[in-house]
Parts: C-alpha cells; sequence; structure tokens
C-alpha cells in the first residue's frame, strides 16, 4: 500500500469508526497529546543512543499513532501527504543549518 492509500484508508477508518474528520483543531489537540506520550515515553527510558534506548517499542508506536494523525490531517485538508513530504525533502536538501535557503 503506498501512502496515498494509506492516508486513504486511515481516513476513512476514522470515519466508520465516527472519530473526528471536520475538526482540525480537535486534530492538532490530538497530535500534541500523542507528541506528549512520546516525549514521556523517551523520558522513562534510559535515554542512551537510539540503539542501546530501553523504551523503543514504546516510542515507535507513539511515532506510529503521530504518523496516523498526520496522515489523516492531510486527507482533511485534502493535501497529498507524498507530495508534501517530496516537496519538504527536495527543499532540505538546500536548507542551510539555520533554517534558511
Amino acid at each position: 500500500m503506498d501512502l496515498q492509500a494509506l492516508q486513504r484508508e486511515i481516513y476513512q477508518n476514522k470515519v466508520r469508526r465516527g472519530f473526528n474528520v471536520t475538526d482540525v483543531g480537535k486534530e492538532i489537540v490530538f497530535m500534541m497529546e500523542e507528541l506528549g506520550e512520546l516525549a514521556r515515553a523517551y523520558k522513562q527510558s534510559n535515554r542512551l543512543p537510539v540503539a542501546e534506548i530501553n523504551c523503543r517499542v514504546e516510542m515507535v508506536d507513539e511515532v506510529g499513532d503521530l504518523l496516523v494523525y498526520c496522515l489523516g490531517l492531510c486527507e482533511m485538508l485534502d493535501v497529498n501527504a507524498e507530495e508534501v513530504l517530496v516537496e519538504i525533502v527536495e527543499r532540505n536538501q538546500t536548507r542551510t543549518r539555520d533554517g534558511g535557503s
């Protein structure tokens, strides 16, 4: 399944289950909650380099939740997530360390 198909499936799952598909602000709040859970998992970890971190499973789970919310939000906004990612990756190839281009 490609990214666009995943994006559509995530949205359709939200519709089927009666989850939010209209309130962008609410979706952003949910994303922030998931980001907080990721930060909490890191805070509870041993904070070693990534190859040695002990809460990797929990952190990956939270990253997955964040991705689901990001893709769902893209579908809500009628934006192709793959196109957005390609554009950002291309822009980052010439971006300087301070964020300028």
